[in-house]
């Protein structure tokens, strides 16, 4: 259940992410999906301030967004650079496979990421989708998915 649903302000929201932001550098923002025309996904918050595209990742588990944004986020903390194509082995060594894209416009999924971090009157705040069509699973298996 998201936060708000459950009964915390979007001021509290908004303070909670700025918070993390400015302890860790970064974190990550996950919005449930609403079926396959809407999916859910995860993306950064705060990778702009290093003048860097946000990141976002289309999943169905908040952890597995999560566990997917993390290395090429703590990447750009230390100074790290990724652009479209750029080769993702490191992070994401085989069997996995992973792509960066350009993400054509962060307004419609960045929400929260463009009201915090956005100059007024500028355009959206650059992101890039984590695509990631052959992994192996992040998380252990769940009972009973054997």
């Amino acid at each position: 259940m998201c936060e708000i649903c459950g009964g915390v302000t979007a001021p509290e929201v908004l303070s909670s992410i700025e918070s993390s932001v400015q302890t860790y550098g970064w974190t990550s923002l996950f919005v449930e999906g609403d079926g396959e025309r809407n999916p859910a996904f995860g993306y950064t918050l705060g990778l702009s301030r290093y003048g860097h595209p946000e990141i976002i990742v289309f999943d169905p588990l908040p952890e597995s967004a999560y566990l997917s944004l993390k290395p090429l986020a703590w990447a750009v903390l230390q100074g790290e650079t990724f652009d479209e194509g750029d080769d993702l082995t490191a992070f994401f060594p085989p069997p996995d496979q992973a792509e960066l894209l350009h993400f054509p416009d962060s307004a419609t999924h960045l929400f929260t990421a463009n009201t915090m971090f956005r100059a007024e009157g500028d355009p959206p705040l650059p992101a890039l989708r984590l695509v990631r069509p052959r992994r192996t699973p992040l998380l252990s298996l769940r009972r009973g998915d054997r």
